[in-house]
This record gives C-alpha cells, sequence and structure tokens, in this order.
C-alpha cells in the first residue's frame, strides 16, 4: 500500500511538473505576443511604418532662358510625414551655350528610402517671337495615324509625344522660337541619346531630322504635318 501511495505521489508530481510547465510555456508565449503589439505613430503591431520622402518645387518643372541671361534656381523643399527633410541639389545650367539642362533634388527619409524630383531648363538661342505656338495634335504623313501631341512647356520650349513614326513612339523635348525652325537638343530617351533639327511650314508640315547614334540612325527624315 505505501509503495502504490509513492507511485501515485510520483505520478503526481511529475504530471504537476508537465502542467507548471506548460503553464509557464503559455505565459511566456502571451507575454511575447502582447509585447509585439505596439501601436504608436511609428509602428503597428510588429511592423514598422515609414513616410517617403516628397519633394515639392518651386517654380515650373519645365523652365527656359535666354542664352546670355542670368538663371536663378527657385530651389525645392521635400517632407516625410509632416517633416521637413534636407534636400540635396545637382545639376547646373550653362547660359552661354544652347541646349537642355536637368537640375535634380533629391531627399532621404529618417529609414533611408530616398526620392528625387527633376527641373529641365531650355537655354534658347534668343527670345522667344510674339505670338508663337506650334502646339496641337500631328499625324505621321506615311501612315496617317494621328498618334502625337506637342505641347508648349514654357516660352520656346516644346516637348512632343512622338518625333519618329506611327509604328515606334518616341518623345522628345525641342526648341522653337520662331515657329518654323526646330532644335532638338542632345537628351536621353528609352532607345539612347537623341538630337537633330526640324522645320513646320506654313501649312503645318513638318519634318524631323533625327538621329540616335546607338541604334545606327544618323539623319534620318521622319514626316508628319499638323492635324485640322
Amino acid at each position: 500500500m505505501g509503495k502504490l501511495n509513492n507511485n501515485l505521489n510520483n505520478l503526481n508530481m511529475r504530471n504537476f511538473k508537465k502542467i507548471s510547465f506548460i503553464f509557464l510555456i503559455a505565459i511566456g508565449l502571451f507575454s511575447s505576443c502582447t509585447k509585439s503589439i505596439i501601436n504608436t505613430a511609428d509602428q503597428v503591431g510588429i511592423s514598422k511604418v515609414t513616410y517617403y520622402a516628397t519633394i515639392t518645387l518651386k517654380g515650373n518643372q519645365y523652365e527656359s532662358i535666354v542664352k546670355g541671361n542670368p538663371y536663378s534656381d527657385e530651389g525645392a523643399t521635400a517632407t516625410a510625414g509632416g517633416n521637413s527633410l534636407n534636400v540635396i541639389v545637382s545639376g547646373t545650367v550653362n547660359t552661354n551655350a544652347v541646349g537642355l539642362y536637368t537640375i535634380s533634388y533629391s531627399a532621404k527619409n529618417k529609414d533611408g528610402f530616398s526620392a528625387t524630383s527633376n527641373r529641365v531648363v531650355a537655354v534658347l538661342p534668343s527670345a522667344e517671337q510674339s505670338g508663337i505656338d506650334i502646339s496641337g495634335s500631328y499625324y505621321y504623313v506615311s501612315t496617317g495615324a494621328n498618334n502625337s501631341t506637342i505641347t508648349k512647356l514654357a516660352p520656346g520650349f516644346y516637348s512632343t509625344s512622338n518625333c519618329w513614326s506611327s509604328a515606334t513612339t518616341i518623345g522628345c523635348l525641342f526648341i522653337c522660337i520662331d515657329g518654323t525652325n526646330i532644335i532638338m537638343p542632345n537628351q536621353s530617351t528609352p532607345f539612347g541619346q537623341l538630337f537633330g533639327t526640324g522645320t513646320l511650314s506654313g501649312t503645318g508640315a513638318l519634318t524631323y531630322i533625327v538621329s540616335i547614334p546607338s541604334q545606327g540612325i544618323n539623319n534620318s527624315s521622319r514626316k508628319w504635318h499638323k492635324a485640322n
């Protein structure tokens, strides 16, 4: 009988230890779970919240100045989660050379995520003539496909959604101060560096002479016409 009682006592003790061990594990798991459920401005549960930088340009994204005139960049501001960030500026404008110049603004949030915004400045050979605006819709002459839009960005400064053909779309920027002669300064495109010239007649006939050296294209004539 005494031996039986001892066996029961030992069994009960082992069960008690097992139950106690399981209980302690449960408490530990509960504690770790409750500690990870954090809700603050920077963290929700176990996920950390990051506010990405937002850059706001002062002035216009596209600007133009006449060659030889001074240029003063208006700069930009950056914020993340309502807090101001330091803005790093790169790029310059050579006001003595006709062309396109890009000024870049970048900022990083506290977690190291960066954002970038650009301003493009066109240096014109001379002032735009009064009343000049060649913006509008244009169609590719050989197919009649109306798939190009020229937009005026600033005095004497334009973009075209397509300067190539109805089969392949290549957008670019160009300068036109007199409504006739077009300058396409060297610029980056998805197809490589592009540059060229162009002419627009009084009847609306538009011809680009385009070079994209990386594609083996040199002085290719692309004929468009302004849509009525």
